[in-house]
């Protein structure tokens, strides 16, 4: 077992206060503390003051009972002349059971007398070390220490100033982005969750599936010819039911609830939610808002919805197996409760940036060579070359893709939801101009206001002498709120779903082993997930856009985060101020200055940048409002006419000369189009 004392300062005044240390710690394989130390002991803290030759001994008397519960308490035998201070326990451990470390602090209200001290100690068993009453000796050498304090006569001292960040005041809305943070749709669980259902790797999936196999076939894909694919599709459909719903009610049979948040689980989110103890279940209750004739707790913006729609009566998942016309219940009219009490965390702009970063794309293409299809427009097919072995294990799945491609959201059908409810589009040969009936043509701007807002907010925040202001936060919130729902009809929550569902399983088919082989990897770059570099790979070798597949994938994780939060949050009540706004900037920052680095990365355009005047350069203060697949396409102009000036130079054919002698002067280069099908 390691002791350890230390002093919160080598050198004070007389008059100061001091904070004494003792660190108590073992390894963890080792013994608890609780069992290496003594069921009774003694604790000796001694004070020699090397300049006077006087000392003073403190001595304590400790017990650990059979539950750990840790007692100190002070002797009354003390040795040695009490010429200074008074010395009480700040801080001692409750319970030493099974801990590894423990931490005792004493207070020194005052240094009375002058000199260099040596301050040491000893932790010992009660018997035979503990002396009788009138008897100081205390056998040496003590066993934690000594450290060397210096106290000199008082002086003036400069007084310490220091600042801090400015005190946040909590809001009942915080807990709502800690579970939009912890509930939205997560790769690498979904990738292990199918794993587990196709995969056969548990033993008792091989039982289930495999019949019993043993050894390497046992870990084969257990399905073939569309089976397999059918499987893949209802696992993903059954794995967005049990994740993807925000749920504010307790669920389970115990009264507990799938959304708390362990400390132990989420240890950053105090740093998020500011200094101060959260009471995370506190303020959930607080903020969810309970409908009319007791049918639930909603969330407060659902809340205005259902008084929207008073005279609309509410289907429970219970009266879904009764008979219609028995008991008055009517199935076919009526709003699902569970689209109130537990919504969708999914965005449609997950869709967008994961279609802008190539995953369609790749998998359209793997799928082409898959059929023997050559790839169409000039050129020859970079895949043609590649031998479609690898994928031979895979047959059934990819086979059931193609087939499945009827049932399957078109291109055409997404880009028109993009422009609904955020009004951006896809720009390539496969997109039909097809005329729209409703464009969110301000959303863009209004969501990009926002972000220049959120930095002008952590400018002021870094700044320890001013209090940022939060207002003109809110005012952003609330505009791009208003958007979002006007934008949430017809297609909301189903199109994004089934959007996300697709693009789930071309992520899970990319990352397989076979695709690995097939297209090759990137096995020294960093990828966050698997399929990333499959990507990446396809798209080196089409020519499309060279920009790394993760940052399109962080726009789409943490623009889907920071819409929901806006979406869902109440931001148009008249009791929702600037405080709310300043927590939410506070809570999304890593979020928010991710987004725009990779916004820039992506499209060339640095969204916290300072808007300049007008007068002085229009076009770079209109650029953040552009589309982005305007600005991608730019930004792939301007990476290929680099590329190609960076290659050596070659000797310029000769020119061609009609029968008159005229040279021929050749037509300018068409701009290169990014192909995105």
């Amino acid at each position: 077992m390691n002791r350890e004392l230390s002093i919160d300062a080598a050198q004070v005044s007389l008059g100061d206060h001091s904070i004494l240390t003792l660190e108590l710690s073992t390894d963890p394989q080792e013994r608890a503390l609780d069992a290496q130390l003594a069921h009774e002991g003694a604790l000796l803290l001694v004070f020699d003051n090397l300049s006077t030759d006087r000392a003073l001994e403190l001595k304590y008397r400790y017990r650990i009972h059979a539950n750990g519960d840790f007692e100190l308490d002070p002797d009354d035998r003390v040795a040695g002349g009490q010429y200074f201070l008074h010395i009480t326990p700040t801080q001692l451990p409750d319970n030493l059971a099974g801990r590894s470390h423990a931490t005792l602090h004493w207070q020194v209200n005052s240094w009375d007398d002058a000199g260099t001290y040596n301050v040491r100690g000893l932790l010992a068993p009660l018997n035979p070390y503990w002396p009788d009453k009138g008897q100081g000796n205390f056998p040496e050498p003590l066993d934690f220490g000594p450290i060397k304090l210096v106290v000199a006569e008082q002086e003036e001292k400069p007084v310490r100033v220091t600042l801090n960040e400015a005190g946040r005041e909590e809001t009942t809305d915080q807990p709502l982005w800690s579970l939009i943070r912890h509930r939205t749709i997560d790769f690498t669980r979904y990738r292990a969750f199918v794993d587990n259902v196709l995969c056969v790797k548990s033993p008792e999936s091989q039982q289930l599936y495999a019949g019993g196999m043993t050894g390497r076939n046992a870990y084969f894909l257990p399905f073939n010819r569309l089976a397999s694919y059918a499987m893949l599709k209802h696992a993903t459909e059954l794995y967005l039911m049990q994740e993807a719903g925000l749920a504010p009610e307790a669920l389970d049979a115990s009264g507990g609830n799938l959304n708390q948040l362990p400390p132990s689980r989420y240890p950053d989110e105090p740093r998020r939610l500011g200094p101060g103890k959260v009471s995370m279940s506190k303020l959930r209750d607080n903020y969810l808002e309970q409908l009319e004739d007791e049918e639930g707790r909603v969330l407060p913006y659902f809340k205005v919805i259902r008084e929207k729609l008073k005279e609309v009566p509410l289907k429970d998942f219970k009266d879904l197996g009764k008979l219609r016309g028995i008991g008055n219940y009517d199935l076919c009219y009526g709003i699902l409760k569970s689209k109130l009490t537990a919504p969708p965390l999914m965005e449609l702009i997950w869709s967008y940036w994961h279609e802008e970063g190539g995953l369609v794309q790749t998998m359209n293409a793997l799928c082409l060579r898959f059929q023997n299809v050559r790839r169409a427009g000039p050129g020859p097919d970079p895949l043609a070359n590649l031998n479609v072995d690898p994928l031979r294990p895979l047959n059934n799945l990819v086979w059931g893709y193609i087939e499945d491609e009827r049932n399957r959201l078109t291109l055409n059908r997404r880009n028109l939801e993009y422009q609904y409810e955020y009004g951006i589009s896809l720009i390539g040969r496969a997109v039909q101009s097809i005329p729209v009936a409703e464009h969110r043509t301000f959303f863009l701007r209004g969501f990009h206001s926002l972000l220049r807002a959120a930095v002008e907010f952590f400018q002021q925040a870094n700044f320890t002498t001013v209090i940022p202001d939060g207002f003109p936060i809110l005012n952003h919130l609330r505009e791009v709120h208003l958007m979002l729902a006007e934008g949430a009809h017809n297609q909301y929550g189903d199109l994004p779903w089934t959007a996300r569902a697709e693009m789930l399983m071309q992520q899970w088919l990319l990352a397989r082993p076979e695709v690995r082989e097939f297209l090759g990897g990137r096995i020294m770059v960093p990828y966050q997930e698997a399929w990333m570099d499959r990507v990446d790979n396809m798209k080196q070798l089409q020519g499309w856009n060279p920009t790394n597949v993760s940052h399109f994938h962080d726009l789409g994780a943490f623009g889907e985060q920071l819409l929901l939060s806006i979406r869902y949050g109440s931001w148009n009540s008249p009791t929702v101020g600037a405080t709310n706004a300043a927590n939410w900037a506070y809570y999304w920052r890593e979020e928010i200055q991710r987004y725009i680095h990779a916004y820039k990365a992506v499209t060339g355009v640095d969204l916290a940048s300072d808007v300049v005047d007008a007068r002085v350069s229009v076009p770079s203060n209109e650029d953040r409002y552009l589309q982005p697949a305007q600005l991608i396409e730019r930004q792939v102009a301007i990476q290929q006419s680099q590329l190609r000036a960076g290659r050596p130079a070659l000797a310029p054919p000769a020119p061609a000369r009609l029968a008159t002698g005229v040279p021929v002067v050749p037509a300018a280069a068409a701009p290169v189009r990014r192909e995105l099908y």
